[in-house]
């Protein structure tokens, strides 16, 4: 037998803060902060928070009361209840679905450049070729 990830069962009342390395789907009430930064959360249709959520990814059917922040996607499906603001790189709130909020939209940081090497080391530049006035000859100077 498989297991995806862990289970809050609709009748447990979770109080406290909840932390963890895994993914959760909630089906039952939790009063605190759940933090799964490299996981994701699923708030089932009977699920209800009442706290902050920091995930890599959370998906709402249920109600949530409280601040949403995911690393990748939040998304609030049709009949779920947010209050809260909610901080991720992809937002998604669905038809029918109740939000009340503020959203921030995260941007990807841009890709680290490599380092340059300091003036002092870089390549010389190239070589400035001399040429004589036509007039002049090799080894004859310009009087001026």
């Amino acid at each position: 037998m498989t297991r995806s990830g862990a289970l809050i069962g609709k009748t447990l009342i979770l109080t406290g803060k909840l932390n963890g390395r895994e993914d959760l789907a909630i089906d039952g009430r939790v009063e605190g902060d759940i933090e799964l930064p490299e996981n994701c959360l699923t708030v089932g249709a009977g699920g209800q928070i009442v706290g902050s959520i920091r995930a890599r990814e959370i998906v709402v059917y249920g109600a949530v009361q409280g601040n949403l922040e995911a690393l990748e996607r939040v998304q609030i499906k049709r009949n779920a209840r947010v209050v809260g603001d909610v901080r991720t790189a992809r937002p998604v709130i669905e038809e029918e679905a109740y939000f009340k909020g503020n959203i921030e939209t995260l941007r990807a940081e841009p890709a680290k450049q490599t380092p340059r090497a300091p003036a002092s080391e870089a390549a010389a530049p190239p070589p400035v070729q001399a040429t004589l006035a036509p007039d002049l000859r090799p080894g004859e100077a310009r009087r001026g």
